[in-house]
């Protein structure tokens, strides 16, 4: 880190003019009791009548949370009561009350006509649209993705999200799939038996437990110029790897994007308490990150949890991420610090003066825990991932110590205070139970990442990013 990186990470709060990230407000989630029908709804086509349907366990859906997009981009979250269905031009209208705004500003972006209304026809463009970002790829060299996978038994779920990802309309592409407990199961059976064939698709063994040995393993391996990494049970929108390299391909200085994720499911309690504790999903609003103009109007920047996006959605410069160290394998699931690997990565993009941003477009849909025994332990191990992660900057070099300490008040303001942005969508009904259970988890961080550091043992150099081992099996090679 140079000088005047350190002295960027730790400048007053008086910000140069340029591009900042706003707050967006919380998904409208008050009133809203499960099971909920969760739904994308295109606004360039027909508008469909919602149809009386029922939850997996039989229970009609009395309402719906739809996801409301135009030519693609995410315009924002809908929530509707479904009494007994919902005709299509209440639908349209309904969605016209709430993004009219939004639709206004994209049709003029794109240069369409303006609209005066939705109506159940829906606003089918004139062309194609130029904000859909294939078309920004025929008059350009697109560079080779690697979307890498990591799976830990659980080929059912697997397949299902490789099926998404080969039909991406990214034109250059590799998949590749990296199994964290090889010899259990029938993972790689499942992956070479359905796609051996397949000169896209490579399968890796990687026995070494840890999230981010496991994604480093891909990283080793990944021919692409840039490289996205992915969860194992996601559905995965079609235009997800487009959209995140388009960002690349408009921005040489930007290193990192994320995207947005929402639940696939509403069905239980515990899917929407995950919800109202912050879930996934960063807002609607692209944003830019970096320690100079594209600061954000915070006390707590960049060490605020969860703002930049999430690990089950990321993509990287590949040349940055090796440079970098990968992911730190003392941190992520299974190892003792639980997580962190991913909020430790973006802090290392921004600090080696790289930009991160944030794409709402590239979408993928995240099933949530669908017990509270379940909600409960991630919680938790939320809580200790992000402690953990805090405590290895805290053992780094002076420069960053410092910059933490300072940001201590307010940081605890904004683990505790029941208005801070991070607490104010949880509302009355959210038990304070998981509350503590996180904090209690921020509190073990400091111990579990000791036993992080004791367990990995100085790593090993066959898991560093820039280590090569022989090729998977499967195609590609």
């Amino acid at each position: 880190m140079t000088m005047s990186q350190a002295r960027a990470l730790d400048a007053p709060r008086t910000l140069p003019p340029g591009p900042i990230a706003t707050s967006e407000p919380a998904a409208p989630l008050e009133g809203l009791r499960p099971p909920i029908r969760v739904f994308e709804l295109e606004l360039a086509g027909t508008i469909p009548d919602l149809l009386a349907t029922t939850s997996p366990d039989g229970v009609p859906y009395r309402q719906a949370l739809v996801l409301v997009r135009l030519h693609g981009e995410p315009l924002g979250l809908l929530a509707l009561d479904l009494p007994a269905g919902l005709p299509a031009w209440d639908l349209a209208r309904a969605v016209w009350n709430r993004f009219h705004a939004q639709i206004a500003r994209h049709l003029a972006a794109d240069g369409e006509p303006s609209a005066r209304r939705l109506s159940a026809a829906g606003l089918p463009p004139q062309e194609a649209p130029p904000c859909v970002p294939e078309r920004a790829f025929a008059s350009r060299d697109v560079p080779l993705a690697s979307v890498v996978v990591t799976t830990c038994d659980r080929p059912f779920q697997l397949l299902r999200t490789l099926e998404d990802l080969l039909v991406q309309t990214y034109p250059s592409f590799e998949l590749i799939v990296v199994d964290n407990r090889p010899g259990v199961g029938f993972t790689r059976e499942a992956v070479t038996g359905r796609y051996g064939a397949d000169p896209r698709v490579r399968y890796l063994a990687e026995p070494r437990v840890g999230l981010s040995a496991a994604r480093n393993a891909g990283l080793a391996h990944a021919h692409g110029a840039l490289v996205a990494f992915t969860d194992d049970d996601v559905t995965v929108d079609r235009h997800w790897l487009s959209s995140l390299g388009q960002v690349f391909l408009d921005d040489p200085d930007t290193a990192c994007v994320t995207g947005l994720i929402l639940p696939l499911e509403l069905d239980t309690p515990a899917q929407l308490l995950f919800e109202l504790f912050g879930g996934f999903s960063k807002g609607f609003q692209r944003r830019s990150f970096d320690l100079m103009l594209n600061r954000p109007p915070d006390a707590l920047f960049p060490y605020a949890a969860g703002r930049f996006g999430s690990g089950a959605n990321t993509a990287f410069r590949t040349g940055v991420l090796r440079a970098l160290g990968g992911f730190d394998v003392e941190l992520g699931a299974g190892t003792p610090a639980r997580g962190g690997e991913d909020l430790d990565a973006y802090l290392n993009v921004l600090r080696a003066g790289h930009r991160l941003v944030y794409q709402p477009r590239a979408l993928v849909w995240h099933p949530h825990q669908l017990d509270l025994p379940g909600l409960s332990r991630q919680i938790h191990r939320y809580g200790i991932g992000l402690s953990a992660a805090l405590s290895k900057r805290l053992a780094g070099g002076r420069d960053e110590r410092r910059a933490i300490l300072r940001r201590l008040p307010a940081g605890l303001a904004y683990a505790v205070h029941p208005r801070s942005t991070k607490n104010r969508s949880k509302g009355p009904g959210y038990p304070a139970r998981l509350t503590l259970l996180e904090l209690a988890g921020m509190l073990r961080g400091p111990i579990t990442y000791g036993l992080a550091r004791r367990s990995a043992g100085g790593g090993n150099a066959t898991n560093r990013p820039g280590a090569r081992r022989p090729s998977g099996v499967g195609g590609g090679g």
